[in-house]
């Protein structure tokens, strides 16, 4: 069983693929694309990578944006109980 999301727009330099304004993934094409945490600050929207303290705003992000359909498998992984 595979989950799958659709990406609809993706900024080459940046390697990042905007599902929604709300859902964004760092996507390098060879490892499994993680999902990216979103918050505002002061008014702006940016994009939290996991672990890191560096934000990408959406207007940084907007200026790269390519319109581009990548449809991406994810396995699901199954508890074991």
């Amino acid at each position: 069983m595979q989950l799958s999301i659709t990406i609809k727009y993706f900024n080459p330099l940046l390697q990042i693929g905007l599902e929604d304004l709300r859902n964004a993934w760092l996507y390098s094409g060879k490892e499994t694309p993680v999902k990216l945490s979103t918050v505002i600050h002061q008014g702006v929207l940016h994009y939290r990578i996991p672990g890191s303290g560096k934000r990408i705003s959406y207007r940084t992000l907007k200026k790269g944006l390519i319109k581009k359909r990548i449809t991406i498998p994810l396995p699901v992984q199954l508890l074991p109980f």
